[in-house]
């Protein structure tokens, strides 16, 4: 009886500890299953790939405003996101740019370049906020 016991103890240490393991790394066997290039290389790519579009996000940015004479990227506020368009399946995946302008301590405007097969599409570009001097519109 005892030598049963010690035997179901043993199983039981065993299956949890190995129960863990699996759980630890199932983020590890996921990727390995899956063959999926780490998420985040991906976004360093596609960030490299609108650092090279820079000027023509600026151009962009000028467009909106005769008023604006000169443009800044805050390349470190880029940010990914979903975005829904009201259906089940929803928008996709955009790049949302942040910046200033001007020289002026609060300004603010941002936009938004689509995700298409994993790379950023600069011709998608579009303006994701109003551009704002002060917290107020800029006109």
């Amino acid at each position: 009886m005892k030598k049963q016991k010690r035997i179901a103890l043993a199983l039981v240490t065993i299956g949890i500890i190995g129960g863990a393991f699996f759980l630890g790394n199932q983020e590890s066997l996921n990727k390995i299953i899956t063959k999926k290039p780490d998420l985040q290389k991906i976004k360093e790519k596609q960030l490299d790939e609108l650092k090279k579009h820079e000027e023509e996000i600026k151009y962009f940015v000028k467009s909106q405003n005769p008023k604006i004479e000169s443009v800044q990227v805050d390349w470190n506020q880029t940010n990914w996101e979903e975005v829904g368009n009201g259906t089940p399946w929803g928008g996709g995946e955009v790049i949302r740019i942040f910046g200033g302008f001007n020289h002026i301590e609060d300004s603010s405007w941002s936009v938004l370049v689509d995700v298409e097969n994993g790379k950023a599409d600069i011709d998608s570009i579009m303006q994701g906020s109003p551009i704002r001097a002060g917290g107020e519109i800029f006109e």
